[in-house]
């Protein structure tokens, strides 16, 4: 059995204003929850289904005009068990801390004139650099801490 609700609601900001043309926001969250639990020969019985968080959310506020866009978007979701591959390819199950990942970008389309059709976009993932970390039964007895950092892209397009 796996029962829950989702919420979700975007706002385009001129549905309250004219002034607030171009600006929204876009919000989600979830709630997930499962009777089912699997045995695991490492982690014992009565584990909850891997891969569901209880909790996620999304939020995204953005602007977009005159071909001027920006946007950051944030992701969370509460712990879970995760599913990895070891090395003799063979199924493990680890807990994994809760998370939030930020990501942010800017670009602009050129709309008239000789550079009509470029676009031009700067984009940053990971922007508060969040960790991916897992931990044997108390997330104080840690198994695997990664820090991917940042990741900036830049990218720029062109149509004819």
């Amino acid at each position: 059995e796996v029962y829950g609700a989702e919420l979700s609601l975007s706002l385009a900001g001129e549905m309250l204003t004219p002034a607030l043309e171009g600006f929204g926001a876009i919000l989600s969250y979830s709630y997930t929850d499962s009777g089912i639990q699997i045995t695991d020969a490492r982690l014992g019985p009565n584990v909850p289904l891997p891969g569901l968080s209880k909790n996620v959310w999304n939020a995204t506020v953005y602007f977009e005009r005159a071909g001027f866009q920006a946007r950051v978007a944030t992701r969370a979701r509460s712990k879970y068990i995760g599913e990895i591959t070891d090395f003799a390819a063979e199924r493990n199950l680890r807990y994994i801390k809760g998370d939030q990942i930020t990501d942010a970008q800017v670009g602009y389309t050129f709309q008239e004139g000789r550079m009509a059709g470029l676009s031009v976009l700067f984009q940053v993932n990971n922007l508060t650099n969040e960790p991916y970390v897992a931990y044997q039964e108390v997330e104080s007895r840690l198994v695997d801490y990664q820090e991917y950092g940042r990741q900036y892209l830049l990218g720029i397009n062109y149509r004819l």
